[in-house]
């Protein structure tokens, strides 16, 4: 029967992102579902998740999803597989993300490519978190969606995915914030070099983004390209470069005395006006 739930899952998601899109009214985005801890009533979440009621049955959803109890999860993956209501996907997904098991990822990897976008970020999200396929999110990274792609660098700087290094640094380039984030997060020695060559490529500002998030990671180093990294910062404009070096300089270490963050006070001190 699972196997059956699963096949008629990947069938029903394909159909829904193959379909050529219809003309609808913007809509506010939903806010995601959180469950309150406790005890899960399971036959009443799931006659509640099968309900006509889209309010009750995403409840249910989150409740069932948050549980850490994989067979709670059961109800929730068959409703998946025979297609629900998007507020209730979102919610579903949402609570799956810090609970989801080898199982879980089938259904939460066929979303991954659903056509409605908010749907698709929710199944990035709780994909990364339970290190999903790769190949999924790299691929989500050059979608049209621009929630989608951001929820995809997202996920790829928490997988600390080097594989999806040339899309973000695409990205990063067109000056999109959680590509730059993203890469602030998995950057060693060699790629944070590599992302300050993108000075004037790069917006100022996303390149700022990336670069202090770099130094804001306490085990970030060697001292060389933290300094390298402040002198960048030192050449670009904007706001983002000095939040990054005000960011460095209130995390970095005051004994012993490092060169970037006197360097990085020196340029603050230079540009107080610039604010």
């Amino acid at each position: 029967m699972r196997k059956l739930l699963v096949a008629m899952l990947f069938g029903l998601v394909a159909t829904a992102s193959a379909q050529p899109a219809q003309p609808a009214r913007p809509a506010a985005p939903a806010r995601p579902v959180r469950a309150k801890p406790g005890k899960v009533d399971v036959a009443k979440a799931t006659a509640a998740l099968r309900g006509a009621d889209v309010a009750a049955a995403a409840k249910a959803a989150a409740e069932l999803g948050a549980s850490p109890d994989p067979a709670h999860h059961e109800p929730l993956l068959d409703a998946l597989a025979t297609g629900v209501h998007p507020d209730v996907l979102i919610a579903g997904l949402t609570a799956l993300t810090g609970t989801a098991t080898k199982t879980d990822l089938q259904a939460i990897g066929a979303y991954v490519r659903y056509r409605n976008g908010a749907v698709r970020a929710a199944a990035l999200r709780a994909f990364s978190k339970s290190i999903g396929d790769p190949a999924l999110v790299i691929e989500s990274l050059s979608v049209f969606d621009a929630p989608v792609r951001g929820a995809a660098a997202e996920a790829a700087g928490r997988m600390k995915l080097t594989a999806a290094v040339p899309a973000l640094l695409v990205l990063l380039d067109k000056g999109e914030a959680p590509a730059a984030l993203a890469l602030g997060a998995m950057a060693d020695e060699a790629l944070a070099r590599t992302v300050a060559e993108h000075l004037g490529v790069a917006p100022d500002a996303t390149l700022a983004v990336a670069l202090g998030a770099m130094l804001a990671r306490p085990e970030f180093g060697p001292e060389t390209i933290r300094v390298d990294l402040v002198r960048t910062l030192s050449k670009l404009s904007g706001v983002e470069a000095l939040d990054a070096l005000e960011g460095y300089v209130k995390i970095a270490p005051e004994n012993p005395p490092r060169q970037s963050r006197r360097e990085a006070e020196a340029v603050l001190k230079a540009r107080q006006g610039d604010r």
